[in-house]
């Protein structure tokens, strides 16, 4: 089985994508690909999905997800060779909950916790040129936000902000080791191509909210003032042309800082 979180929800086995048909079967799959091969208790699914259906009926319908979810997973092993593996091993109930098993197939996130973890390790020991190559590694994993499209109740909400909080924690690392190599230009062509797929948080009503500003402020620090504002004015041109709103303070405020830039910042 391979998940993919870190954009829109994605699980296959094998090559069949696991496609769950109601909104409380896929929200129950979100929240078992978010802590993929461990033990998920019922009373998360229960508490995740109160929100979507009465509290005192939560409990019943995670069951009814998960019955939903093996009789897909079932399909999806009947075209593949693996005869001896079962919709109940790949989603067995345990003592307390269920667990998505993987099976030993890929995951994004694992993938994206090791790219971090070696990039880190390689700040440490200053081998920025390491450092850089698997930082961008793992960011190059995010098509967009975590499990887009997935109405997150409290528990996966709290995960999915964890993510983003690593997510910038990377780009700040990934930042600082490519300003120790001297890489300027270059960071400000790749952190334009990060901005394209990360500049804003969808609204409800399908435009774009409020810029990523942490992007922003590294094309800050990059030393490309110019190149920074003509993001902030597309990004303002944006929300003008949504709903005809002005553009948010958020975007004003991050033009005076870069109007005002860091010492010794070279224009471009």
């Amino acid at each position: 089985m391979d998940i993919d979180v870190l954009g829109g929800l994605r699980v296959t086995e094998n090559g069949v994508p696991v496609v769950a048909p109601t909104p409380a079967a896929r929200h129950v799959l979100a929240v078992l690909a978010a802590h993929a091969n461990q033990v998920v208790p019922v009373s998360v699914l229960a508490d995740e999905l109160a929100g979507r259906v009465p509290p005192e009926h939560a409990r019943a319908v995670a069951h009814s997800a998960v019955r939903v979810l093996r009789d897909r997973l079932a399909a999806a092993l009947d075209a593949g060779p693996d005869a001896a593996r079962t919709a109940e091993d790949v989603l067995p109930s345990v003592p307390g909950g269920y667990l998505l098993d993987t099976g030993g197939g890929r995951c994004d996130l694992d993938e994206f916790e090791r790219g971090a973890g070696a990039g880190y390790r390689a700040m440490a020991r200053g081998d920025f040129d390491t450092a850089v190559r698997r930082l961008r590694g793992a960011l190059d994993l995010w098509t967009g936000p975590a499990f887009a499209g997935v109405e997150a109740g409290r528990w996966l909400g709290a995960r999915i902000a964890f993510l983003e909080e690593s997510r910038l924690a990377v780009l700040g690392q990934w930042v600082e080791a490519g300003l120790v190599l001297g890489r300027h230009r270059e960071l400000h062509t790749e952190l334009s191509v990060l901005l394209a797929r990360h500049g804003g948080r969808e609204s409800r009503s399908g435009g774009r909210e409020q810029p990523d500003e942490p992007y922003l402020a590294a094309l800050r620090r990059s030393g490309r003032r110019v190149g920074s504002l003509r993001h902030l004015h597309s990004l303002a041109a944006a929300l003008d042309a949504d709903g005809g709103r002005s553009p948010a303070a958020a975007v004003r405020a991050l033009r005076r800082a870069v109007l005002m830039g860091p010492p010794g910042a070279r224009c471009a």
